[in-house]
């Protein structure tokens, strides 16, 4: 058989599979942190900015932050120093936040369902709360304007 035939093989030193498993650990070292900020995001971040921004991915210890809304982004970036602090007390060591804007189609969903059951669980709503009469006016208005306010939302702003 004629040599010419057989492919050319790298002669380099095969490392070991334990270095190999090694440093496969280390590249996801990265990817693990970032689980770990995920799995704590709710406690570390607030509720309500949990709901607002949501973090992308740390790399060369950075992490990046999407914001959906540039007020959430200016109140994150002015408070940056106490999230890293936060995420330092659960043993992940950053050299920076990085806190980009970025607009995602379902969470705009959901804020508008969430719009609409705020506007539908409303006290002034008639369909959904019972009426009662006003004690000092003697109108009709519904009850949750009375258990809010103890009057209706014509004098109470009245008398505000």
């Amino acid at each position: 058989m004629d040599k010419n035939y057989f492919p050319i093989v790298n002669r380099r030193n095969p490392f070991p599979l334990r270095n190999c498993l090694d440093n496969f650990q280390k590249s996801w070292g990265d990817l693990d942190k970032l689980s770990k900020i995920n799995e704590t995001w709710k406690e570390l971040i607030g509720l309500e900015l949990f709901q607002e921004c949501k973090p992308l991915n740390i790399e060369k210890k950075i992490l990046t932050i999407a914001v959906n809304n540039p007020q959430w982004r200016q109140a994150l970036i002015y408070n940056k120093h106490k999230l890293k602090e936060r995420i330092e007390k659960i043993g992940i060591t950053l050299n920076e936040i990085k806190i980009i804007q970025n607009y995602e189609l379902n969470t705009k969903n959901i804020k508008d369902t969430n719009a609409k059951i705020v506007w539908a669980n409303h006290p002034s709503r008639i369909n959904q709360n019972n009426m009662s009469i006003c004690k000092l006016c003697n109108s009709p208005t519904p009850d949750g304007e009375i258990k809010r306010w103890g009057r209706c939302s014509f004098c109470w702003r009245k008398n505000k």
